[in-house]
């Protein structure tokens, strides 16, 4: 599969970018899959909160017809739970109600407050699967805007006209950050970054390539542009990425592959990846507009190289990005357009 994401930048000239052909496929990113094609977005979840930033879907507290349901819990890609000692799954929770917990943090000190949802639909996933090891469900689920029974679908619609969203055992804070939690778990809806790095085939609970759970979250870090690893992105809607890693046999899961250049001019190598963001931007990248506020927000991490392109944090080449240490796993080639 390959996967491309498409980012507004001006075009670049190519001098600092001969990337090397590493032994990677390419993928998409932020936005969803349209003919093997990937786009970068700016949401890491997906849904819609109005204002607020959703912390996690708790495990305690929901019910199905009025009845408590217990042990709930996500298996693989599935959301399981148990009543009157039968164990539900796929389309048997349909019309389950859940507890979420959101913050707003435009306020001093912020708040949290409790949001009702339920889930209208289930289906099976198809298809989005590189690994090949199924067991994902898609749910769809409505959002009590008013806590009086005002019901509106809880994510956007994806680019297959869908409101869907898939359930991963883990939550994400302001900053971008992966928890582990026992109380509380992910919805993430298929427009967001957190399910799109999913279908991508980073399944957190896919064993034998490695820690996917690790890939996952860097995942989510490329496919949003954080290169201060802060949770900020610094892409836009619709932005054309190309993507690859670096795991070990049977991976990796997505592989490099160069990119019609007459169908995508300005496609230059941008970054190499770990959890707390970029490690190393390419000098294309780093000629940018941007490029010094980036340097102005990521300090300490991200260095702008100086004049004729010395020093600073960058890399060029897979190779090069490879330098920055073994945390670096992932890398992007990116549309340069702005």
């Amino acid at each position: 599969m390959t996967r491309f994401c498409i980012i507004c930048a001006t075009v670049l000239c190519a001098s600092y970018c001969s990337p090397e052909a590493p032994e990677t496929s390419s993928e998409e990113q932020f936005g969803s899959n349209i003919q093997d094609t990937e786009l970068q977005g700016t949401q890491l979840q997906g849904s819609n909160i109005q204002g607020m930033t959703m912390q996690g879907f708790g495990f305690a507290g929901a019910t199905l017809n009025g009845a408590a349901l217990t042990n709930v819990h996500v298996d693989k890609g599935e959301l399981v739970a148990d009543q009157n000692q039968v164990t539900l799954h796929g389309a048997s929770l349909a019309g389950a109600h859940l507890s979420a917990q959101v913050r707003n943090v435009s306020v001093n000190p912020p708040t949290t407050a409790s949001v009702e949802y339920r889930i209208t639909s289930v289906a099976v996933e198809t298809g989005n699967d590189p690994t090949n090891t199924g067991s994902t469900f898609l749910y769809t689920l409505e959002q009590n805007v008013d806590n009086l029974g005002s019901w509106q679908p809880a994510c956007p619609l994806d680019l297959d006209g869908r409101r869907v969203a898939i359930p991963l055992a883990a939550t994400w804070d302001e900053t971008g950050a992966r928890v582990e939690s026992t109380t509380m778990f992910t919805f993430g809806c298929t427009s967001g970054v957190i399910a799109k790095c999913y279908r991508w085939g980073y399944r957190p609970w896919v064993t034998g390539y490695g820690d996917l759970a690790e890939m996952h979250w860097i995942c989510t870090r490329l496919a949003r542009a954080d290169y201060c690893g802060d949770g900020t992105s610094h892409t836009q809607d619709g932005t054309l990425i190309n993507i690859w890693d670096t795991l070990p046999s049977p991976g990796p899961i997505q592989h490099w592959e160069a990119l019609p250049g007459e169908l995508l001019p300005g496609l230059f190598f941008e970054a190499g990846w770990r959890t707390n963001g970029a490690a190393c931007l390419s000098h294309a990248r780093w000629l940018l507009p941007d490029g010094a506020l980036i340097a102005l927000e990521c300090p300490g991490k991200l260095i702008l190289p100086g004049l004729a392109g010395l020093g600073g944090t960058a890399c060029d080449t897979l190779g090069q990005a490879l330098g920055y240490g073994s945390a670096v796993k992932m890398f992007d080639e990116s549309y340069l357009l702005h």
